[in-house]
């Protein structure tokens, strides 16, 4: 009896603190595992915030880049207006100098067949060049009229044939064939006598073969005097026929106008 007792008393002693260190052992493993828990849960939670991170990251990246794509687009597409305006601008440039080109190169070729032709009937009678022609004169150097009379004598015939033969043999003109006074009698009687002596002129183009549908024809009387005054010399001057001769080819700008001493001159 008393030796089991010991026996217990031993086993008490040697078993009680086995149980102790075992306790302590599992109550630190136990909390050990509860570190560990918790910090497997944070590392959860973290993995899943970063994830998230990463998401919102890949999103704005993945915006940005649409963003950038669209500026690239927009930007090209500017690109593509802009050079496009160039090529027109460009072209409606070429195509200006072209017709620039073109006009200068026909406006020179009609101030040589005018100057031709200022040329050719400077040789019948009183040629003046004008900036759209020219116009001849018909004084009582070149053509006379009798007193009162609108008929062509042969020799002045003769001299409105060779003109309607310099005209014939040009192109691309409109001719105004005006009458004039001066200033000696009524004012009615010399427009009566003015449209008379430039409708004899006018209808000896036509017989002449000039046609009739390029021809105009009008009487100033004594209103267009060439010089001013009353002495012979100038009465002489301002009795006469003049063929205006205007270039119908090149575009020029304004009216066109008749003589450089009456309305409309060239």
């Amino acid at each position: 009896m008393l030796l089991r007792s010991r026996t217990e008393r031993v086993a008490l002693y040697v078993c009680l603190p086995l149980l102790v260190v075992i306790s302590v052992a599992t109550w630190r493993l136990w909390m050990r595992a509860q570190e560990l828990g918790r910090s497997l849960v944070e590392s959860r939670e973290q993995g899943l915030l970063l994830t998230n991170r990463l998401r919102n990251a890949q999103g704005r990246e993945d915006l940005a880049g649409e963003a950038l794509a669209e500026s690239l687009r927009e930007r090209d597409s500017a690109l593509a207006a802009a050079e496009a305006s160039r090529a027109q601008a460009l072209e409606a440039r070429l195509e200006a100098d072209l017709q620039r080109g073109a006009a200068d190169r026909l406006r020179t070729r009609r101030y040589r067949e005018l100057d031709r032709m200022r040329e050719a009937l400077g040789r019948i009678a009183e040629t003046d060049r004008t900036a759209m022609g020219m116009v001849v004169r018909l004084t009582q150097d070149s053509l006379l009229f009798g007193f009162d009379s609108a008929e062509l004598r042969p020799e002045d015939r003769e001299i409105v044939s060779r003109i309607a033969g310099v005209m014939l043999a040009s192109y691309g003109f409109r001719a105004y064939v005006y009458g004039h006074t001066d200033d000696q009698g009524p004012a009615e009687y010399n427009q009566r006598l003015s449209d008379r002596r430039a409708r004899a002129v006018h209808g000896y183009l036509v017989r002449a073969g000039v046609p009739n549908e390029i021809l105009e024809v009008r009487g100033y009387g004594e209103r267009s005097p060439r010089l001013q005054g009353m002495s012979r010399e100038a009465r002489r001057k301002n009795r006469r026929v003049e063929i205006a001769i205007i270039d119908t080819v090149v575009n020029y700008q304004g009216q066109i106008p008749a003589s450089r001493s009456g309305p409309g001159e060239p």
